[in-house]
């Protein structure tokens, strides 16, 4: 009896699956172009939108002429007397301490030297000069400089004579300096509770803060 033919089977190689590779599947990201910057590395839209500076100083105090080197003492441009006290400060200019602090506010929130480079105490044009000259200036280089003057907060440290009584003048009078409103600008006055050349009235000293916006 014949055996019945059996068919043959037939094979087919299967070739392995090949896994996409990740980096050409996943989606390019697009490149931003990059910004343009300053040599300070900060973008070049016009400078920060806003701008913070400090400003200090401090004047040896000693006998008014004739009896010492001292000039009368003068605070954001006004003259402050007291019965008994005959100090003032020993300075190139006028000594005006306060005015001198918020110079340095001005030019150092825009980066640029200070009062001593701009208007050195070794220059005889400055003897006895007004240093509302000095704020002037600066305040020039603010608006060359594209900025306003938001607010100026400052502090005065004297034993004596007290600037409570003329602190509203003083206040006006810097508000006309910087062409803003007597809002925006503040006066503190502190003694040193008689420590150190401050407190036995030896020296003055004064802070000032100021923050200006892009025009």
């Amino acid at each position: 009896m014949a055996k019945p033919k059996t068919a043959k089977r037939t094979t087919t190689s299967k070739r392995p699956a090949t896994k996409p590779d990740a980096r050409s599947a996943a989606p390019k990201a697009k490149k931003s172009a990059p910004k343009a910057q300053n040599s300070r590395g900060r973008a070049a839209a016009g400078g920060p939108s806003l701008r913070i500076g400090h400003g200090w100083d401090l004047h040896r105090l000693e006998p008014i002429a004739p009896a010492g080197p001292g000039r009368p003492l003068v605070i954001g441009g006004i003259k402050l007397e007291e019965p008994g006290f005959d100090r003032g400060p020993v300075a190139r200019s006028d000594g005006d301490v306060l005015l001198h602090a918020v110079t340095d506010a001005l030019l150092g929130a825009l980066g640029m030297p200070d009062i001593g480079q701009l208007f050195p105490d070794t220059d005889e044009r400055h003897e006895g000069q007004d240093s509302r000259l000095f704020v002037t200036a600066a305040v020039e280089r603010v608006t060359r400089a594209g900025y306003r003057i938001v607010n100026l907060d400052t502090t005065v440290v004297l034993q004596r004579p007290k600037i409570g009584p003329v602190k509203e003048r003083i206040r006006m009078n810097l508000a006309k300096m910087l062409g803003v409103g007597t809002d925006r600008v503040n006066i503190k006055g502190k003694t040193h509770e008689r420590v150190d050349a401050v407190g036995e009235s030896r020296a003055v000293e004064a802070h000032a803060v100021v923050i200006m916006e892009r025009v």
